[in-house]
């Protein structure tokens, strides 16, 4: 640091690292208080496009280039050239470390660790990491990981600690500090790197303080290598049955995607093997709701798919099912239902609706010559997100699941009275695809009655093939099995039983919304919408969506949303 850089200090604020440093001090063992670093946005541009990015990069690599080019260069200079760029924080996103593989190992690392240590802004510090990762040591280590316990550097700072050999333990200290996406990522890393110190923090910590789903808990179950460690022990600790279980629930719980648990390769033994360990776990609300997810996935959902050995399926539903109805989880739901926690009171109100709702027999005596048809609707785990599902089983097999992986079925709402058949065909979309139909597809079936019975023809995807066949179902049975549908509300949570019932009563008296020359569209309680106020004292409970029709010296119409909330 030469004379001119020491001035420059005296003329800016603290830099990051000692702002991280500071409110770290007082809490050493929790994430830095009021989430530590909000990277400013006030002097970034209001719009930003692909050409932006592209341009700022050139510029980038046009002030390092200059400043390695300079011999009389200043470290404070580069930091406020890259800082007058005015780039989103974003646009190194797009930096791959060999753009920057030029630049010779020692003036990058010396640069970098001098960025890292006194930058006051977030773009050159950021860079500075940039610089050192790949040429750092194991002395770096405690600065970066400090830099990491900020938001807005937290991801860039677990690559550069990736890049350490034997960093397991600065990781781990990342992880159980840092705010939920570096914490996503430090676990990630530490599934990368494959040490057994790392190893043994995520079974029993990996889920501690987020619910991985999808690709991330795939990743961490093939890390700790998951079914091998449920098999082979005998008995295991409650952390790691805990840990196997919420894994587990996220491998077959939807996040914005179909729930895919076929992507982990041994998740019938995983889930085999958990239902036996599960059985001498403490209870808890946690183990309950992975025990009511699986239960469900394997009944109705994709987990019904996968390719079990004959007879695991029923053996594993057996023990699953003896765990659900043991009485030890009166007492976890009493005392869950009495939380201050308003979260916690949903779940306990979710596993027991789960638990008292008889799972509907797919056979029936005398339908040999007949396809039988079971209706499931679905309802996930308030903390896990995902809409209601209704879920539609022919000869016991999951069809949605089973033809459409693209996306999730219908909400009952929609898709129940839309299956009743008439003598005229009529097509019924069951699924569309999470992007929408227009983009990747949707799932169509034909519905017509034949005299006494009701065929299901015709299936369609305007994006892919179907391979199901025609099913053909007894009208009568078939009759009663979609009104028996329609009556059940077992599965409604307070806020969804009161939609139903306000847009009941709002169909029934037009006149109620006609005063206010609106009409109804739909009234709904949206499950993903629940955890959105944690901690609010106004809890959103219904959304209705109006038509407003053409008010008095008005010719325009627009359509909104009005929230009912206590």
């Amino acid at each position: 640091m030469n004379v001119a850089d020491e001035r420059w200090a005296l003329d800016h604020r603290p830099s990051l690292f000692d702002h991280a440093s500071r409110l770290h001090a007082p809490v050493p063992d929790l994430p830095l208080p009021d989430g530590g670093c909000l990277c400013p946005e006030d002097d970034e541009p209001d719009e930003w496009g692909l050409a932006s990015t592209s341009s700022s990069l050139r510029r980038l690599h046009a002030t390092l280039e200059a400043f390695c080019t300079d011999p009389d260069r200043s470290c404070a200079a580069l930091h406020d050239d890259i800082r007058d760029l005015r780039a989103p924080l974003w646009v190194l996103d797009h930096l791959k470390p060999d753009d920057l593989s030029w630049i010779s190992h020692d003036l990058a690392r010396e640069t970098g660790i001098w960025l890292m240590r006194h930058g006051s802004h977030h773009l050159p510090t950021r860079v500075g990491l940039h610089l050192l990762a790949g040429r750092a040591t194991p002395q770096d280590a405690e600065l970066i990981r400090t830099l990491g316990l900020l938001p807005c550097l937290g991801p860039t700072a677990v690559n550069a600690l990736e890049t350490i050999p034997r960093v397991a333990a600065d990781l781990i200290w990342l992880a159980d500090r840092a705010s939920p996406l570096t914490h996503t990522r430090a676990i990630a890393a530490m599934c990368r790197i494959g040490d057994p110190i790392a190893t043994g923090w995520l079974l029993r910590h990996a889920t501690d303080r987020h619910d991985p789903t999808g690709s991330d808990a795939v990743q961490i179950a093939e890390a700790v290598s998951l079914a091998d460690v449920l098999e082979a022990a005998a008995a295991i600790d409650n952390e790691i049955t805990l840990t196997a279980g919420r894994l587990l629930q996220g491998l077959c719980s939807p996040d914005g995607y179909p729930a895919r648990p076929d992507e982990y390769h041994d998740a019938c033994r995983a889930i085999a093997a958990f239902a036996v360990h599960a059985a001498e776990a403490r209870p808890e609300l946690d183990l309950l709701a992975a025990l009511v997810t699986l239960a469900e996935e394997l009944r109705s959902g994709p987990a019904a798919l996968l390719p079990w050995p004959a007879g695991e399926p029923a053996a594993t539903l057996t023990r699953l099912d003896h765990l659900i109805a043991s009485p030890c989880w009166a007492p976890v739901l009493s005392e869950a239902g009495r939380s201050f926690d308003q979260v916690t009171r949903w779940r306990a109100g979710w596993a027991a609706r789960a638990i008292a709702r008889p799972f509907p027999d797919p056979a029936s005596p005398g339908e040999a010559a007949h396809d039988r048809l079971a209706i499931r609707v679905a309802v996930p785990d308030p903390v896990r997100p995902g809409p209601v599902e209704t879920r539609l089983l022919v000869n016991g097999r999951p069809v949605t699941a089973e033809a459409f992986r693209k996306g999730l079925p219908h909400q009952p709402e929609d898709l129940i009275s839309a299956l009743e058949a008439t003598d005229q065909p009529r097509e019924v979309r069951l699924a569309e695809a999470y992007c929408t139909e227009g983009c990747c597809g949707a799932l169509y079936v034909t519905i017509v009655r034949d005299g006494d019975t009701v065929v299901w023809r015709d299936w369609r995807d305007p994006d892919g093939t179907v391979t199901l066949p025609p099913f053909r179902f007894h009208a009568k049975r078939y009759a009663a099995t979609i009104a028996q549908a329609v009556r059940d509300h077992g599965w409604e949570w307070p806020a969804r039983s009161l939609a139903r019932e306000l847009d009941r009563r709002l169909r029934d008296e037009p006149g109620l919304l006609a005063a206010w020359h609106c009409g109804l569209v739909r009234m709904s309680a949206y499950s993903e919408e629940q955890l959105g106020f944690k901690g609010s004292s106004q809890h959103r409970l219904v959304r209705s969506t109006v038509d407003a029709r053409s008010m008095p010296r008005r010719e325009s119409s627009s359509r909104g949303s009005c929230v009912v909330g206590c």
